[in-house]
C-alpha cells in the first residue's frame, strides 16, 4: 500500500451532503424572502472560512455570523435524512481497515455531530482519530490537524489527505502531506482544476491512487551537463530505480535528450524532455522547464547565447581561485566534465579531487557559491526571459528548490508574482534538502498564488553521491499522480 495513513476531511467527501448543504442555505434564503441559488450558484461561492460564503448571498447587515451558523445546524438536522455516505465509502474505509491503514477524520463539524454520523452509517471502527470544532462557526482545521499529525510522529511520505475543498489542500500542505480532491464535493471540479489541484471523480479512483506505487522525478543530470551518467545510462538507472516516469534537466543544454528518448524506447519508463536555466540574478535562481520541443528555435538560440556565456564564466572563476592560491584551470576542469560542458560543480569536484575541499558542496559553501570569493556573476539570461524561452518550446516553467535563493517568504513571493506574469506555472514542492517547513511554507505560497506543483531529486550520480534518483537522501517520494496532473495542465497550454 502506497499510503498507511490517510487523512479524511468528512463533508463532501466521506459524506455526500453537497445537497444537504444546497438546502439549508435555501432554507435561509426562503426565511429572508430572497431567492434560491443553483447548485453551480453554490460551487462558485463557497469558500473558506465560510463567512465567505455568505457575502455573496446576503447584504452586509444580515451578516450575522453566529445566528446563520445556528440556523443552518437547525436546517441540517431537519434534512439528517437527505445525507448519506459518498458512494463506495463504507467500503473503501472497511478495506482500508482490513490493509492495516490508520484512518482519521479532520471535519469542521461540531465533534459529537460528526461522531454520530459515523455511528450511523457504520465506519466508526474504521476511524482511528476523530477531531472536529468546538462549536458552529465551521473555522479552519488546519492548526487542528497539525497538532494532530505533530502528535504522531508521521513519515510524511505515508500520508495522505483526501478531501473536496481548496481548504483541505491547505491542511495537507501544512501537515507537508500529498493531497487529492474529490469533484463531487462542496468546491466542484472546475474549481478546484483552475486552482491546479489534483481532482479525481469517485472514490474507487482515491483507493486506486491510495495504493498506486508508481513515482516519478522531474530534476536529473546528465554527463551532458554537470551530472556523471550519460543519457542512455541514466534512463536505465531510473528503470532500474523503479521509476515510472522521469525528466532529463540538464543545465542550459538540449543535448542529452534524444539519447534519453531513444534509450526510454524499449524501457517501461516515460521521459520527459527537460532543461534546467540557470538565471542572472541577484540570488540563485534556477527554472525548471518540463515537456518543452528540444528543437524550438526560440529555445535553442537562447541556449546558443548561454554557451559562450558560460565558457566566459568558468574560465572567471578558474582565475579567481587561482588568484586565491588553488592550482585549478580551465582546461582540467572541462576534462572532468568531459571535454564538451563545463559548470561549477566540475570546478568544485576537481577541488575536492586536488584536496582542497571535502566536498563539493563544501566548495560552493566557502569559494564559488552566490556571494563567495570566486564567485562570477551570470550576466545572460534573466529568470523572466528563461520562463519566456521555456513557455515559447512548449513547456512548462517551474522555480526550482526555492530554498537555494535564500529569499524569505515576502521576497519569494514578489519573485513568483514577478515570474508568473511572465508565463510560470509552478514551483518544486518536492525537493530532496527541503525541510518540513519549507514544503509546508511553499506549497502554502504555491496555493495562494495558483501555482502547479513538480519536484525532483536533483540527481547528479557521482557528482552528488549521497543524493540518489527517485528518493534523493531517502526522504523524497513523488506519486505519479502529479505527472498526470502535470499532463492535465500541459494539455489545456
Amino acid at each position: 500500500m502506497r499510503y498507511k495513513h490517510i487523512f479524511w476531511d468528512f463533508n463532501g467527501t466521506i459524506i455526500d451532503d453537497v445537497k444537504t448543504a444546497l438546502g439549508c442555505v435555501n432554507d435561509l434564503l426562503d426565511r429572508k424572502h430572497r431567492a434560491h441559488i443553483t447548485l453551480e450558484d453554490y460551487y462558485n461561492y463557497v469558500e473558506t472560512p465560510i463567512i465567505g460564503f455568505y457575502r455573496h448571498i446576503l447584504p452586509p447587515e444580515e451578516l450575522d455570523f453566529d445566528e446563520i451558523s445556528r440556523d443552518y445546524h437547525i436546517d441540517y438536522a431537519k434534512r439528517a435524512d437527505e445525507t448519506h455516505l459518498a458512494e463506495g465509502a463504507y467500503e473503501l474505509m472497511h478495506s482500508l481497515k482490513e490493509q492495516g491503514a490508520k484512518q482519521y477524520i479532520v471535519t469542521a463539524n461540531i465533534l459529537s455531530e460528526a461522531q454520530e454520523l459515523i455511528n450511523k452509517f457504520g465506519i466508526v471502527d474504521c476511524v482511528d482519530v476523530i477531531i472536529g470544532a468546538e462549536n458552529t462557526l465551521a473555522e479552519s482545521k488546519t492548526q487542528r490537524a497539525l497538532e494532530l499529525f505533530n502528535s504522531l510522529k508521521l513519515n510524511p511520505n505515508e500520508c495522505i489527505f483526501i478531501g473536496d475543498t481548496l481548504h483541505d489542500r491547505e491542511t495537507a500542505n501544512a501537515l507537508g502531506i500529498d493531497c487529492i480532491l474529490v469533484a463531487y464535493g462542496h468546491q466542484g471540479r472546475r474549481l478546484l482544476e483552475e486552482h491546479n489541484a489534483f481532482v479525481v471523480d469517485s472514490l474507487k479512483e482515491v483507493e486506486h491512487y491510495i495504493n498506486d506505487e508508481r513515482c516519478v522525478d522531474f530534476h536529473t543530470h546528465s554527463t551532458k551537463s554537470d551530472g556523471t551518467m550519460t543519457p542512455s545510462e541514466l534512463v536505465h538507472h531510473a528503470h532500474q530505480m523503479g521509476l515510472n516516469a522521469f525528466a532529463l534537466t540538464d543545465h542550459d543544454s538540449v543535448d542529452g535528450i534524444s539519447e534519453a528518448l531513444e534509450a526510454a524506447k524499449d524501457l517501461d519508463i516515460e521521459f520527459i524532455p527537460g532543461i534546467e536555466f540557470s538565471a542572472a540574478e541577484e540570488t540563485e535562481t534556477h527554472i525548471i522547464g518540463l515537456f518543452i520541443d528540444p528543437q524550438n528555435e526560440y529555445l535553442q538560440n537562447t541556449i546558443q547565447k548561454l554557451r559562450s556565456n558560460r565558457k566566459h564564466r568558468m574560465e572567471d572563476i578558474c582565475t579567481k581561485l587561482q588568484k586565491l592560491g588553488f592550482r585549478i584551470t580551465y582546461d582540467e576542469a572541462l576534462a572532468l566534465g568531459g571535454g564538451d560542458f563545463l559548470g561549477r560543480a566540475h570546478i568544485a569536484k576537481l577541488m575536492v579531487n586536488k584536496g582542497y575541499c571535502e566536498s563539493v558542496a563544501e566548495c560552493f559553501e566557502k569559494y564559488i557559491g552566490m556571494g563567495k570569493p570566486a564567485y562570477s556573476k551570470k550576466t545572460e539570461l534573466t529568470a523572466r526571459e528563461a520562463v519566456i524561452a521555456i513557455r515559447e518550446a512548449g513547456g512548462l516553467p517551474f522555480l526550482a528548490h526555492l530554498h537555494q535563493t535564500k529569499f524569505d517568504l515576502d521576497q519569494l513571493e514578489a519573485l513568483l508574482i514577478k515570474l508568473k506574469a511572465a508565463g510560470l506555472v509552478g514551483i518544486e514542492g518536492y525537493y530532496t534538502e527541503y525541510t518540513p517547513t519549507h514544503i509546508a511554507q511553499y506549497r502554502a505560497l504555491a496555493d495562494k498564488l495558483n501555482l502547479a506543483l513538480s519536484g525532483g531529486s536533483d540527481f547528479h550520480a557521482a557528482m552528488k553521491p549521497h543524493i540518489e534518483i527517485g528518493v534523493g537522501t531517502g526522504n523524497l517520494r513523488i506519486p505519479y499522480f502529479i505527472y498526470e496532473n502535470l499532463k492535465r495542465i500541459k494539455d489545456k497550454q
